[in-house]
């Protein structure tokens, strides 16, 4: 049976490899008819955004008798297909074999994609794996799927395991894993249903698809194709050939919840019952629909307390699940990556604070990218607010996108709306080019001055010369009440040049230095601001990671004027600004597990209590935290945020206070887990206490039973309380 098995599948991969050959044939035609087009046209350069490297293939056959994920890879499936292995470092050299190899098997059914994986380790006594909640770890020892459903090199979604059998995935969904500790290393087997996963309708499917592993003694990363630092990881993965007629189906899921909570805060009770529903639908394999109703009432944790230092909105995590998943569809072009970050979005989830319902389609074909959202929003004492969001983007060239976006605010005599285009270019592997332009328009402010530019460029390299530009302009009518944005009547031009090197043996990993300067101007061209800063930052091969700068520059302030709508107007002066900062961090594992510190001083201006007046003045801060891990399933952390400030002329100590934060978690089973956490501030002795015992039972299936006692100072006294809360939670897949 097995023979004849083989034989179908060899006489199957055969067929396959004569199309992929054919087409490849093709492809290298139309490449060579452009690049010739390209050629003899003014953008020359442009034949590098179309080029390709071979291509990895992971042959995938269908079976009728699939494993058992057990993470033992012993089932009749695996000894009757080859395995792919070969993998390549991308970390610490990139380009070298890997250190330790690695087997992956890959098989389907009507409902599943399965994959196994052998992972050898010459000294598997030193594998490090951590007990924790799904998505809870990090630097342990793990395997990872990252599938490109569309093959199309922009999107993914991944599927991580470690030794533990612990998930952790980048969209919550169901999926199926298993691991075991070997005498040769480590084993572990996943399966994914098709009805988590997003793909294209046809009836024969190519999917991107990449393996990375990682090896935490030796602080190792490792892919199955050779993923070079200057390139997106997207454009250089491999392929699963030989899906065929994978039909998940429509998706439908219920996701209902509910909780009692007792409340006793100031001498006053409040008992409460509450029920929500999520729900989502594939409308189509590429297509799903969200809803929900009345989301979540209990918060596990409580919110760290952060002091206000200026009069600038501070910005919050999103947790909730509905508006997580799904979430780089409302992204403006310029909000994606470390590097290309800025202080404005259109969409900020958390203005939609207590829906009574909410929903939202997403989804992408024939290279259009879509999110569609709705939301009514349960104002206190007030008219219901309703929430508008519209945002579709189109793929062009190699990794590139140009977008619509609309976000809309509506209640009885008030709007706010908001339209913006963007575009993102990326070219020569490690340039880009990404910019926006929106316009706000409010139904109390003035239709003019209400425009949002910004431009961004990047050459950023591993190693080499690195270089960007960011310019920004926000005018004085710009307000997103459907988003968040920090400062406005402000245009600002920054220019970074710097130089990295990279090394592959010794102690230092790598190391650059950057230089920027920076102009501020309000929108009517005065100067307000103007620095100059130098910065270093280096990588150990031991997890050791420092860096600091100084800076200088000269800076006028925006204080709270005394017009009606309290607007932010700039102060006349300017104040000399100059100061430095040092981080240093270590992620060791083990007992001591991390620990890092930041400390900063700077000279600057002080704002007052009421942020209408700032002085010359000293910031000093430091931030530390630790972590200790004495058992893989046991947890301990500590962290402080000091921040004293000094008025120069007086010596006056104006602020001065510490926040910290303390919990400890111990993963009593692979479902049953105890928290506490203990957050705090010592300016006006506040603290929240929060202890949680849960069991969890798969993807968002909980238990939890969640005790809070809180002290606060508030405007008229001191206040405080405790709640008791059990929440249950379950999500249901027809």
């Amino acid at each position: 049976m097995f023979k004849t098995q083989k034989l179908m599948n060899a006489w199957k991969i055969q067929n396959q490899k004569k199309v992929i050959i054919r087409d490849k044939i093709k492809e290298t035609l139309i490449l060579t008819g452009l690049s010739l087009i390209f050629l003899i046209s003014p953008f020359s350069g442009l034949p590098q955004i179309f080029s390709q490297e071979r291509t990895k293939i992971l042959y995938i056959t269908r079976v009728d008798n699939p494993p058992k994920i057990d993470g033992y890879i012993d089932d009749p499936c695996w000894q009757a297909i080859q395995s792919v292995s070969g993998f390549i470092q991308y970390n610490p050299i990139n380009g070298a074999p890997a250190s330790e190899e690695t087997y992956v098997w890959a098989v389907y059914d009507d409902n599943y994609i399965y994959f196994a994986f052998k992972l050898m380790d010459s000294q598997p006594e030193r594998i490090w794996a951590e007990l924790t909640p799904r998505n809870e770890f990090e630097n342990n020892d793990s395997i990872t799927i990252i599938l490109d459903t569309y093959n199309d090199k922009r999107t993914s979604i991944s599927f991580t395991v470690n030794p533990k059998g612990v998930q952790k995935n980048s969209v919550e969904t169901i999926w199926k894993s298993e691991a075991r500790l070997q005498p040769y290393g480590w084993s572990a087997e996943i399966a994914i249903p098709f009805k988590s996963l997003r793909s294209s309708p046809a009836e024969s499917q190519v999917w991107g698809v990449n393996f990375m592993r990682y090896i935490h003694r030796l602080n190792e990363t490792d892919y199955w194709t050779d993923v070079k630092r200057d390139r997106p990881l997207l454009q250089q993965m491999g392929e699963i050939v030989g899906l065929e007629g994978v039909k998940p189906g429509h998706n439908l899921e219920f996701f209902p919840y509910g909780g009692i909570r007792s409340t006793r805060w100031d001498g006053e009770r409040d008992d409460k019952v509450a029920f929500g529903l999520d729900v989502k639908y594939g409308l189509l394999t590429n297509l799903y629909l969200d809803m929900t109703v009345s989301p979540d009432f209990s918060e596990v944790e409580s919110d760290p307390f952060i002091y206000q230092l200026s009069p600038y909105e501070r910005y919050f995590r999103e947790n909730r699940p509905f508006f997580t998943e799904g979430r780089t569809y409302f992204r403006l072009a310029t909000e994606r990556g470390f590097f290309w970050r800025t202080d404005a979005s259109l969409f900020y989830s958390r203005r939609i604070n207590n829906p009574k319902f909410a929903a939202k389609i997403t989804g992408k074909s024939a290279g259009y990218s879509f999110g569609l959202l709705g939301a009514l929003n349960d104002e206190e004492n007030r008219p219901d607010r309703t929430f508008s969001v519209v945002r579709v983007q189109k793929d062009v060239f190699q990794n590139s996108q140009i977008g619509i976006y609309y976000t809309g605010m509506e209640e009885p005599g008030q709007y706010n709306r908001n339209f913006a285009v963007d575009y993102s270019f990326n070219f020569w592997d490690f340039y880009y080019i990404r910019g926006a332009t929106a316009f706000s328009f409010n139904h109390d402010r003035e239709k003019n001055n209400n425009g949002l530019y910004l431009f961004q460029f990047q050459r950023e390299p591993d190693a080499g010369l690195q270089l960007s530009f960011d310019f920004q302009r926000i005018e004085k009518n710009v307000k997103f009440r459907t988003g968040f944005l920090t400062q406005t009547d402000i245009q600002s031009s920054e220019l970074m040049v710097g130089y990295a090197w990279r090394y592959n043996r010794g102690h230092l990993q790598r190391i650059s230095f950057d230089l920027t300067a920076q102009i501020l101007q309000d929108t009517h061209g005065q100067t307000v601001g103007n620095s100059y800063d130098f910065m270093f930052f280096t990588d150990f091969f031991n997890r050791i990671d420092a860096h600091g700068g100084i800076s200088l520059g000269r800076n006028r302030y925006q204080i709270m004027g005394d017009n009606k709508r309290s607007e932010l107007v700039w102060t006349r002066d300017f104040i000399q600004t100059y100061g430095g900062h040092f981080d240093f961090g270590w992620e060791r594992g083990g007992f001591l597990k991390e620990i890092s510190i930041e400390g900063r001083w700077q000279r600057q201006g002080i704002y007052n209590e009421e942020f209408t007046a700032v002085e010359p003045g000293y910031e000093m801060s430091i931030e530390t935290s630790l972590a200790f891990r004495p058992l893989s399933n046991f947890e301990l952390s500590f962290n402080a945020d000091w921040i004293r400030q000094t008025l120069e002329k007086t010596k006056v100590k104006v602020f001065d206070g510490i926040s910290y934060g303390t919990s400890l978690h111990f993963q009593i089973t692979r479902h049953l887990f105890l928290t506490t956490r203990l957050l705090g501030e010592t300016r006006e002795a506040q603290y929240n206490f929060d202890f949680l015992l849960g069991y969890y039972f798969g993807a968002g299936n909980v238990i939890q039973l969640c005790y809070k006692r809180s002290s606060r100072r508030e405007e008229f006294g001191r206040e405080g309380g405790h709640s008791l809360t059990l929440k249950v939670s379950y999500l249901f897949r027809l």
